[in-house]
């Protein structure tokens, strides 16, 4: 009834699988099929579902991966969470003459 913006943060591992990361990518895959699926059936009632695909994020959980895959953590490397926080506000933010399905944020 209120219509509105259903946002899904995702990763792009949703987008790309790597190696020995298939039960994560096989997760992100999925949650890229429900917003999907979603975004098929609620565009007619007004609804706009748009996936935010980040890339990696300069987070604890970076950190922790970095050091599972063996290498120098640099946050400096990676995008600030802020900078995602931006993109999801204006996807929020963004008029209701328009919509956004689907977002990839990448280090520079």
């Amino acid at each position: 009834r209120a219509r509105g913006t259903v946002c899904f943060v995702n990763s792009t591992a949703g987008l790309n699988a790597s190696p020995e990361w298939s039960a994560y990518a096989a997760s992100k895959f999925g949650l890229r099929a429900v917003a999907d699926s979603l975004r098929a059936e609620e565009q007619p009632h007004g609804v706009r579902v748009t996936t935010v695909f980040p890339s990696r994020t300069a987070t604890p959980m970076q950190e922790h991966v970095h050091a599972q895959e063996g290498r120098d953590y640099d946050p400096s490397e990676w995008i600030r969470p802020e900078t995602v926080a931006d993109v999801i506000m204006t996807i929020l933010d963004l008029p209701a003459d328009a919509t956004i399905p689907d977002v990839v944020v990448r280090p520079r």
